[in-house]
């Protein structure tokens, strides 16, 4: 076999794996370091790169870069004009890419005045000449022309990166029906319209293709004319210049004057070190194991390593080398001396960081398999109460927390963890509720950036301490051979957990120091942490469901589906997978020839889109669209709801237990999950009934308290427009106010779709809705939406200037902040050049200040609510948060005091220019609530 040389055409492949990470833009900001430099494209290419390196092992390997103009701009200005500008945010990108591919010294190929594909084919047909085999990684289609004997062309497929496909000369012809040498002449014919090349006018693919079956290339055909029809022949006479202009421009020039020395191109020579600096800056940790791979695979040894890893040999106290050179002391306490020198050194501790390791990430049923502890940097204990009985000496959960009761509850001693909630309810769990809880670095590195990949600790200390930890699956595996922590042996565990607690200790003053500069230090210290125990009881409490109930609602629903599967087949003639949207398609646009909506095009496979969106524009062409969208609505609430939510009761409590996630949104908001209480439907009367499962205890009542239109209260507080805090200050309807102001009418006089119109303007506009949003939640024109919104801005002129101060805000200072200092971070949006990305992230910056702030009044509601619960004599909890709304269960008797008591609080819990309001309900079960 011979040697193969691997040619990278560089913005091809950047271009291809930035828009298949990102869904052409519309996700970019997930592709970010915590600084807010731009990754996607870079990610995906250094990904493909490590790919090849891993799987294929090139002999050689070189990039190629275009410069900027060529002389095909020369030749035809308006060649390739027709192509949508490359993004704002991967322009960017390119530099970064030539420093990882110089970083692991691989040639860069670059001439001025010339395309990547002209050096690419210089280079290619140089090479084959000598002997070696070429393969071509590129995104571009224009390179198939190269391929020959020796040269084959790897394209992407799909949208997957792994998705590609190698093309010698066979797959060429059965892709494009010609030759490779003859694409050229094909596109000298039909042109190119992504590079605007013209072409012949009104010579197509299918003629292309007979014409060079017949004579081969294009003097073939221009050579025999007077043997083809009229017309063809007076098109290509009438082109001939375009023609000849179109093979120029097409044609790869394969022998410009320049060289590749194969030796600086062997794979083997880059530092490793140097590229996992740039990773580091990029934060590209799921990366980093690859190229660990990489390297060993070329002999070469990184500076880095896993930390913990090392951990593992040696005797349970044994000192150990970090790859920075900081000394790691992992102790693990096995008899009661030593849980007795433990418990002294916690007691003199001036911080506790801890973390527990357990059977599930379930921590209402995980099982304690030991506690990790931390007092001192590079020092760690673990304490082993789970494991396996023969895997080692261990202590009694009594015992231990007996012991950890004074230091872990001492007021004057902060916890400190990461993740802090989930250890919070084990520990409590079991007896222990750890007091005052004082960091957590999830959480921190959360506030410091809400759209920062690096929650997880392994990524925050891979990020800020400059470690690599282990992972989790190193111990217990995954998939089939996967065990849990309790038959992992003591030492390892002790190792991996020793450095959890301990390296959260290192990153408190970076994350401190970092919440300080962007004053965020206060929203940990004075809402976030405080908020943790509120949660964890929340969670500890659950909430009863009437399973029965649920049982007999899912079997109607089944027998309902059922008739609708039925009413589809029988209308539409046959029967399909009414799951499969290509089916479906094929069902409504085909056979029932309904009309799709004028602005909906087939998509590349050929069917028309089934989404809920376009469903419901064309529901009145049939009764069979009005079935479907039942059908999804039915079987939606029945498999998520109706038949799961019985089989998440735990077994122990006979209660569901949702887990609270502070750091599941961007926006502040609390998340739910496991299961997902905030997302259960309220819009259809099906969706509402399937509150009526979750039920009061006996002798208890459901008390339900939800701030009423605090957004907008928010809104016109931070307007400062007085025409809407007037309005609220005097309890009006404000959206019977609205359309007053609008319409210039006396309040007394208007009606359900003017007030119906003001809502909608009302609340699109705190999104960032436009006159044409609008529309399509109202029956308004475009042009009734416009004089709307206009008249709106009008009447409420301190709206209008928020939302304009508040764009422009965004994007000169590159985030906006709730009333309480909470940041949301747009750093792209001043250079943002997609009009749609822009238009996104300028709504979401309006809304952000509005939605975050009502996110943060309802964690004030929450904590003041709680302390003023346990203070009192009465026994209400708080089982759910939902949005603006708490719930609450309390006996029948102290329902009044207590809903009294948390509308108090909750309506004192941020003062505003406008009064906080609340409206609060009661009911045996949280689907029929009655006003109280």
């Amino acid at each position: 076999m011979p040697e193969v040389l691997y040619l990278i055409d560089g913005h091809a492949l950047a271009y291809r794996t930035y828009f298949a990470l990102t869904g052409a833009g519309s996700n970019t900001r997930r592709w970010t370091t915590s600084s807010g430099e731009p990754t996607a494209g870079v990610f995906g290419f250094t990904s493909v790169l490590l790919r090849i390196l891993e799987q294929e092992r090139p002999d050689y390997l070189a990039v190629a870069f275009d410069t900027g103009k060529t002389f095909r701009d020369e030749l035809y200005p308006e060649y390739k004009a027709t192509r949508e500008k490359m993004p704002d945010d991967l322009r960017t990108q390119i530099e970064r890419i030539r420093q990882l591919v110089d970083a692991f010294n691989i040639p860069r190929l670059e001439l001025e005045g010339y395309e990547a594909d002209d050096v690419l084919g210089s280079i290619s047909k140089n090479t084959a000449e000598k002997g070696l085999g070429v393969k071509i990684i590129t995104g571009d289609r224009d390179l198939l022309q190269l391929v020959d004997n020796r040269i084959i062309v790897n394209l992407p497929e799909g949208r997957s990166l792994s998705e590609a496909v190698d093309y010698n000369a066979d797959k060429v012809f059965d892709k494009m029906k010609v030759r490779p040498d003859q694409i050229v002449d094909y596109k000298a014919l039909v042109g190119d319209k992504s590079d605007n090349i013209p072409g012949v006018a009104g010579i197509g693919a299918k003629t292309a293709e007979r014409l060079l079956a017949a004579y081969n290339d294009l003097e073939g055909i221009y050579d025999n004319l007077e043997d083809l029809k009229p017309g063809e022949r007076k098109k290509l006479e009438t082109e001939k210049e375009a023609a000849e202009l179109s093979r120029k421009l097409a044609q790869i020039i394969t022998d410009l004057d320049v060289e590749l020395d194969l030796e600086v191109a062997r794979c083997d020579n880059f530092d490793p070190d140097e590229v996992e600096a740039i990773f580091r800056q990029l934060e590209f940790r799921t990366l980093m194991r690859r190229l660990a791979a990489v390297s060993e695979s070329y002999g070469k040894v990184t500076g880095g390593g896993e930390r913990q890893l090392a951990l593992f040999a040696g005797a349970p106290a044994t000192e150990t080398k970090a790859a920075d050179g900081i000394d790691i002391i992992s102790h693990l306490v096995q008899t009661a001396e030593d849980l007795e020198n433990l418990r002294r050194k916690l007691q003199d501790a001036k911080i506790i960081a801890f973390d527990t390791e357990t059977t599930s990430t379930d921590q209402m049923q995980a099982e304690l398999v030991g506690i990790s502890l931390a007092v001192e940097e590079g020092e760690g204990f673990y304490i082993p109460v789970g494991h396996r009985p023969e895997l080692g000496d261990q202590l009694s959960v009594e015992a231990v927390m007996s012991a950890l009761e004074g230091p872990m509850t001492d007021p004057k001693i902060p916890k400190a963890g990461h993740n802090l909630k989930y250890d919070y309810v084990l520990m409590a769990r079991y007896g222990l509720r750890a007091s005052p809880l004082g960091f957590d670095s999830m959480i921190a590195e959360w506030l410091r950036n809400p759209d920062s990949r690096n929650l997880g600790l392994k990524n925050l200390v891979w990020v800020e301490l400059n470690e690599s930890m282990t992972e989790i699956d190193a111990l217990i595996g995954k998939g089939r051979n996967q065990i849990t922590m309790a038959e992992v042996p003591i030492e390892a565990a002790g190792a991996y957990a020793a450095a959890d607690a301990e390296t959260v200790l290192r990153l408190i003053p970076i994350l401190k120091k970092e919440l300080v500069d962007r004053h965020a230090d206060h929203l940990l210290e004075e809402l976030e942490m405080p908020l943790i125990p509120v949660l964890a009881d929340m969670e500890m409490a659950g909430i009863s469901l009437d399973i029965p109930f649920l049982s007999e609602m899912s079997q109607d629903l089944e027998l309902r589906v059922g008739e609708i599967v039925e009413n589809i087949y029988k209308a539409v003639g046959e029967e399909f997978n009414l799951n499969s949207p290509q089916q479906l398609s094929t069902a409504l646009f085909d056979r029932l020839q309904i009309q799709p909506p004028d602005r909906v095009r087939r998509t590349k496979s050929g069917f028309y889109s089934t989404s809920a969106a376009i469903l419901e524009e064309i529901r009145d062409q049939s009764p069979v669209v009005d079935w479907v969208l039942e059908y999804r609505e039915l079987s939606k609430l029945k498999s998520t709801y109706l038949d799961a939510l019985p089989a998440q009761v735990n077994p122990a409590t006979g209660r569901i237990h949702t887990s609270y996630n502070q750091t599941g949104s961007v926006t502040g908001r609390i998340a739910s999950s496991n299961p997902n209480l905030q997302n259960i439907p309220i819009r259809t009367e099906l969706g509402r009934k399937v509150r009526h499962g979750f039920i009061a205890s006996p002798g208890m009542v459901l008390l339900a308290v939800d701030y009423s239109q605090v957004e907008l209260r928010i809104a016109a507080h931070m307007a400062e427009d007085q025409t809407m805090i007037s309005a609220f200050r005097a309890g009006q309807d404000i959206h019977a106010t609205t359309a007053a102001a609008i319409y210039n009418i006396p309040l007394d006089e208007v009606d359900r779709d003017q007030r119906r119109h003001a809502k909608a303007i009302n609340f699109g506009l705190i999104y960032g809705m436009s006159p044409f949003g609008l529309t399509r939640t109202t029956d308004l024109t475009l042009a009734e939406a416009e004089n709307f919104v206009e008249a709106y801005f009008e009447r409420f002129p301190g709206v209008k200037s928020y939302l304009d101060q508040t764009r422009k805000l965004a994007a000169d200072q590159g985030y906006v902040e709730t009333l309480l200092g909470r940041r949301r971070y747009f750093l792209g949006l001043k250079s943002q050049s997609n009009y749609n990305v822009r238009s996104r992230e300028e709504r979401e910056a309006i809304n952000a200040p509005i939605q975050g702030t009502a996110a943060d009044i309802m964690k004030i509601a929450m904590i003041r609510t709680h302390k003023a619960l346990s203070e009192s004599a009465l026994s209400a909890r708080m089982l759910l948060q939902v949005h603006d709304e708490l719930v609450l269960e309390c006996p029948v008797e102290e329902l009044g005091e207590t809903a009294r008591l948390v509308r108090d609080v909750m309506e004192a819990s941020y003062e505003l220019s406008v009064p906080l309001d609340t409206d609060a309900r009661q009911g045996k079960n949280w689907g029929e609530m009655q006003d109280i």
